[in-house]
């Protein structure tokens, strides 16, 4: 098939399964969905212009937001000031970085060198998490997880599991110095932190055309110790901001989305949303984040050093 306004020719079921691949990622390992987004509509499928690829990106990884958000503030699963102020930074931060991307990266040659920099940089983050150093390191977040599945698993037994929001986030004080407690377990942060956080994020994820996953849930969960049950209903609400923000303005800028290409690939994406919520857990997630590392590690050198390995080999990677 055809999609003229892309330039391209793809299979419908080529771009739903690659759909299922990235929203099946996206909701697995909380992360890379936009990277993965960007392989598929760079090097898959050939899209040649870097200001279409970069809002297409971003809409892609928008399902799990506009999904996921209803749900988690309904279970009590967002840090809500948390998710604000993350939002607040990244509003301005998503014009400024879409801004820059739109006007200094606008061809595939300087953009994809950039795309393969960050790429890389997440698939070392993968390979450190796999590590045991960094799963002892995680050992109070694991007990905050354990603690409400194991509540929530309770609740379940008694049929109660409409009650499951009495075990979700409950602050206790609320200002630049923030306490709450989830699952039994008490957590305190500086509002500064993620404000600052949101703009920097922002700014790198706007200007690859990405959502931020990757640099959101690291950073809450290794730097502000937050467990995996709150991140991400957390971080999906401050990227549901941000990346709006960012599509506007780069429709705004004179970018265009082929919709019928996108279409096919949003079907995909939720489904493989859908898949992963069944799937996850009979997944080893260790072997998953290995498996997306080396993909990533290969997605980056591509792209960074691919053009001088062929000058100086002749061989395409």
């Amino acid at each position: 098939m055809h999609f003229s306004m892309a330039g391209v020719d793809a299979s419908p079921i080529a771009l739903i399964l690659w759909g299922i691949f990235v929203g099946y990622v996206f909701t697995t390992v909380g992360a890379a969905g936009g990277i993965l987004a960007g392989v598929g509509h760079m090097t898959v499928f050939g899209i040649k212009k870097a200001n279409m690829v970069k809002p297409m990106n971003q809409v892609l990884t928008l399902v799990s937001p506009i999904v996921g958000t209803p749900l988690y503030l309904r279970e009590k699963r967002i840090v809500v000031p948390t998710a604000v102020a993350l939002g607040l930074g990244g509003i301005i931060a998503a014009l400024i970085g879409s801004y820059f991307s739109s006007n200094f990266l606008a061809e595939m040659k300087t953009f994809q060198p950039y795309f393969g920099f960050f790429t890389l940089l997440i698939s070392f983050r993968l390979f450190y998490e796999c590590t045991q150093k960094f799963m002892e390191s995680q050992k109070s977040v694991k007990e905050a997880n354990k603690a409400f599945a194991a509540k929530v698993k309770e609740l379940k037994a008694a049929g109660k599991l409409n009650e499951i929001k009495e075990i979700g986030v409950k602050f206790s004080q609320i200002g630049m110095q923030n306490t709450f407690t989830f699952a039994g377990q008490e957590f305190k942060y500086n509002a500064l932190t993620p404000f600052i956080t949101g703009i920097i994020v922002a700014i790198i994820s706007a200007s690859l055309g990405v959502g931020g996953g990757f640099l959101l849930v690291p950073f809450m969960t290794s730097i502000m110790g937050f467990p995996m049950y709150i991140v991400a209903g957390t971080s999906v609400l401050s990227i549901l901001v941000s990346s709006l923000t960012s599509i506007a303005n780069y429709i705004n800028m004179g970018s265009q989305m082929d919709l019928s290409f996108l279409a096919f690939e949003l079907v995909g994406v939720a489904i493989g949303t859908v898949v992963a919520a069944h799937l996850s857990k009979f997944i080893d997630g260790r072997k998953l984040k290995y498996f997306l590392a080396f993909v990533l590690l290969y997605v980056g050198i591509k792209y960074m050093f691919g053009p001088m390995i062929k000058a100086a080999t002749g061989i395409g990677i």
